[in-house]
C-alpha cells in the first residue's frame, strides 16, 4: 500500500509598486532554507477556510491583516507528492496599500522586496510548486483573475484553469 501522509499550507504573494515581498524561510520543517511567500500551515479548524489561515499566517508572521491589503486572491492550489507526503498549498496574491506599514522583520526568516520586472525574481531557490506558481503569475497570471491549479507531475508541472463556481 503507498500511504501518505498530507500537509495543508497557505502562502501570499504580497505586491506594491511592482516588487514582490519575500521571506527566506530558515528552519523550517517542511521546506529546506528557500524564498517563499508569506504563509504556513493550515491549522485543523481551518480545514474548511484557507483564506482565513493564509490571514492569520500575515498577521502572525508581518504584522498585517487584510485591511492593510487590496485583495487577496486566491490564485493557485497546488498538490505534490514528496514520497512521503501530500502537500497542498494554497497560493495567494494581494497588494499592499500606500497607506500600510512596510514589513520589514518575520518571525520565520529574512524578509526582501523583489522587482517583478527583472530576470533575476526567476532564478531564486524556492520550493518546486512555490517557484511554478510566482513565475506563473508573472508570465499570465497577473492579467487574469483566473484560479488555476498546479500539479506535479513525473512529466513536470501542468497548471490548470479550474473550472468557476
Amino acid at each position: 500500500m503507498n500511504l501518505r501522509a498530507a500537509r495543508i499550507m497557505t502562502s501570499m504573494f504580497l505586491t506594491r509598486d511592482d516588487k514582490v515581498l519575500l521571506l527566506y524561510r530558515m528552519g523550517s520543517s517542511a521546506v529546506p532554507d528557500s524564498w517563499v511567500g508569506i504563509g504556513g500551515h493550515v491549522e485543523p479548524e481551518e480545514i474548511r477556510d484557507p483564506t482565513a489561515a493564509m490571514l492569520r499566517e500575515l498577521e502572525e508572521e508581518i504584522g498585517l491583516t487584510a485591511d492593510d491589503t487590496t485583495g487577496p486572491r486566491l490564485r493557485y492550489v497546488s498538490l505534490r507528492d514528496t514520497g512521503h507526503e501530500l502537500r497542498f498549498t494554497y497560493y495567494f496574491t494581494a497588494g499592499l496599500l500606500p497607506t500600510a506599514t512596510l514589513p520589514t522583520v518575520c518571525t520565520e526568516g529574512e524578509l526582501r522586496w523583489f522587482d517583478l520586472n527583472t530576470a533575476a525574481i526567476r532564478k531564486l531557490d524556492m520550493p518546486p510548486t512555490a517557484s511554478v506558481a510566482l513565475n506563473h503569475w508573472l508570465d499570465e497570471g497577473r492579467r487574469d483573475d483566473l484560479l488555476r491549479s498546479i500539479v506535479m507531475t513525473s512529466d513536470g508541472p501542468r497548471v490548470l484553469p479550474l473550472a468557476a463556481s
